[in-house]
């Protein structure tokens, strides 16, 4: 059986890098995926650069910014800061308002944005290219969201590593999760520091696998702020894949065969 290629572009947007992956059946598939890219990527680049000037908390002339001061009317002429806005709410309503738009007294959607920008950009711009059979899977992540796909007629995976929040050199993993499309997502502190609002501290990272990527950020920063007890009992009726990492160490997994909590829970974090 012939190696898959995967050819890779990063873009830098929104304060992180994004990286997207196309995936062909054979070596003579490398230039085929190198002109894909350089079709796509500018178009997925000033997709996100559209969404960071929407959405970003940082910067003044931004909707979220406006909408912070007052200005709501972004709701009733962007449909974009519409649809977050609805999905927000109805984030708040699915999690008891363990997710929450608002942060420190202000609207803050970041926590839902850059899963919902990542799974908008494979929707618009890669999964037309797996529907035509021009690649044979397609994934694009950024800032440990991931959406990925792989067309009907192939039998390639996706093969995506859980990060160590411990590791001193940030590179270590804990699990490797195979999936063929769908969303995962990893929320925690290591990399940003506290910019959840939080009830309790017992978990250090939490990586949620969805069919999409918008609901796995979704519960995956809802776990973070609920804590360990809360978020088992927030899914208890959900069919989730997930992966706790307590800030003693330990890890849990979640799986969607059980629906419930497995039984392990490892100390060696090797």
């Amino acid at each position: 059986m012939t190696a898959s290629v995967i050819r890779a572009r990063v873009i830098h947007a929104m304060t992180i890098p994004f990286t997207i992956q196309l995936v062909g059946g054979h070596e003579a598939a490398t230039e085929r995926l190198d002109m894909l890219l350089d079709e796509i990527t500018p178009r997925i680049a000033t997709f996100l650069a559209d969404i960071d000037s929407t959405f970003s908390p940082f910067r003044d002339d931004s909707q979220v910014a406006a909408a912070r001061r007052g200005d709501w009317s972004a709701l009733l002429r962007n449909p974009a800061f519409a649809e977050i806005y609805a999905l927000a709410q109805q984030a708040k309503a699915l999690t008891d308002g363990h997710f929450d738009p608002m942060h420190k007294g202000v609207y803050d959607p970041t926590g839902i944005v850059k899963g919902w920008a990542v799974e908008e950009a494979h929707r618009r711009f890669l999964k037309p290219l797996l529907d035509a059979g021009r690649c044979e899977a397609a994934a694009i992540g950024g800032g440990g969201d991931i959406q990925t796909g792989v067309s009907n007629n192939s039998c390639f995976t996706w093969n995506i590593g859980v990060a160590d929040p411990f590791s001193p050199t940030h590179d270590a993993t804990l699990r490797t999760i195979t999936m063929r499309n769908g969303g995962i997502a990893t929320s925690g502190t290591s990399a940003r520091g506290e910019h959840i609002t939080r009830r309790t501290h017992d978990l250090a990272q939490v990586t949620v696998v969805d069919d999409r990527l918008t609901f796995a950020d979704m519960w995956a920063t809802a776990a973070i702020s609920a804590g360990e007890r809360d978020f088992r009992t927030m899914i208890a009726r959900a069919t989730l894949q997930a992966v706790l990492v307590r800030t003693d160490g330990t890890v849990a997994e979640i799986t969607p065969e059980t629906s419930e909590t497995t039984k392990r829970d490892i100390k060696d974090r090797s």
